[in-house]
């Protein structure tokens, strides 16, 4: 094989390499990235650097079935072209899965990840710039706990951020019956003391019988 077929070659094999990167990200991530949150290459490591961008919900409670929406957001001023993101419970391993389920996004489209439907969004193609990507969130009507999310991030081919947690902390999903509160009557307790009035009655009556009693003490002395 001489030179110019060898180098024929290798340009083949990096167009190829090429073109399976962008078919891991031109239809969203797929199916098979659910297990690992990685786009389905191995052409690139995760970027180590700090990421820029973050998943922010808006509120930090919701109560079982209740919703909530989420904001994918640059931090500065760096767009992104790809995203996966799901919710977890904090107490489990995210092999159990996610948990909930997403409404439509804005820029994107549902996946259905096993144990579950419509449990994560992603991008629905890499050609678009993506700055802010919002979406609904429902909680599971029968859990209760903490939930963190995790986003994917795709800003090239070459550089994307793995499960990413949401800023702000973990979401509490609550239940509803932990918002009611019994009332009880306060007791109180009171002493019966003499009105001043009566108190005052009795002590001048007592005075004016001392008095009375004077004159008859000196008559038999």
């Amino acid at each position: 094989m001489n030179f110019y077929s060898s180098l024929m070659l290798l340009a083949t094999v990096q167009l190829l390499c090429y073109v399976s990167v962008l078919e891991a990200y031109s239809n969203g991530s797929l199916l098979e990235a659910c297990a690992t949150m990685t786009p389905v290459h191995e052409a690139f490591e995760p970027s180590t650097d700090p990421c820029l961008y973050e998943t922010r919900p808006s509120e930090l409670m919701v109560v079982q079935g209740g919703s909530i929406s989420i904001d994918l957001r640059n931090i500065s001023s760096n767009s992104f072209k790809g995203y996966m993101t799901m919710a977890f419970d904090a107490s489990k391993p995210d092999d159990a899965g996610p948990i909930g389920t997403f409404s439509m996004p804005t820029d994107g489209q549902l996946l259905s990840c096993p144990g579950g439907v419509n449990n994560t969004i992603t991008h629905k193609d890499n050609n678009s710039i993506k700055r802010n990507v919002t979406a609904i969130w429902t909680a599971p009507a029968d859990f209760v706990g903490s939930v963190i999310f995790k986003t994917t991030f795709v800003r090239g081919l070459s550089e994307y951020w793995v499960k990413v947690p949401s800023a702000g902390g973990n979401i509490t999903v609550f239940s509803e019956s932990t918002t009611s509160s019994s009332t009880t009557q306060p007791t109180t307790t009171t002493t019966s003391t003499p009105p001043c009035g009566a108190a005052s009655s009795i002590s001048r009556n007592w005075i004016w019988g001392v008095i009375l009693l004077i004159p008859v003490m000196f008559q038999h002395a």
